[in-house]
């Protein structure tokens, strides 16, 4: 069945059809940028309990008299430098697994490298595996 002559489709709705290709590029995506999120984020919760441990062995060593004081001062502030310097690692990790602020991702992991650890340096490798992967995965940011 045909329509008689002289009469009009019906108007098309919706958006004029666009051809394929056009608008920005796709990043890619792979599991690289989250990998090196949690391995920050990991390695700056050990850096945090250690330090805050330092710190809170340092408090409690002020009260000692003669040597405790001085000693204690130290491990105070360098417990309170270790937990912002965890503090900023973490932040790191969060930006790391939204893949925003890739800056921010690379100076967590950096760092993070600074964190130490409880047994052998765990803190620190893991921020170096996350800087290695954060620099593998630059563009997906």
């Amino acid at each position: 069945m045909t329509a008689p002559p002289g009469t009009v489709s019906p108007p098309t709705y919706g958006p004029p059809p666009t051809a394929p290709g056009y608008g920005p590029p796709q990043k890619p995506k792979t599991i690289i940028p989250i990998l090196a999120g949690i391995f920050l984020i990991i390695a700056a919760l050990v850096g945090i309990s250690f330090w805050g441990t330092l710190a809170f062995l340092g408090g409690a060593a002020l009260g000692i008299p003669f040597v405790g004081g001085f000693l204690g001062g130290i491990l105070l502030i360098c417990g309170a430098i270790g937990i912002i310097l965890a503090i900023i690692a973490l932040l790191g990790g969060v930006m790391a697994i939204q893949r925003k602020r890739w800056a921010l991702a690379l100076v967590g992991s950096i760092l993070g490298l600074f964190l130490l650890g409880w047994l052998f340096f765990e803190a620190s490798l893991l921020s170096l595996v996350a800087l290695i992967l954060l620099i593998v995965s630059r563009n997906e940011f």
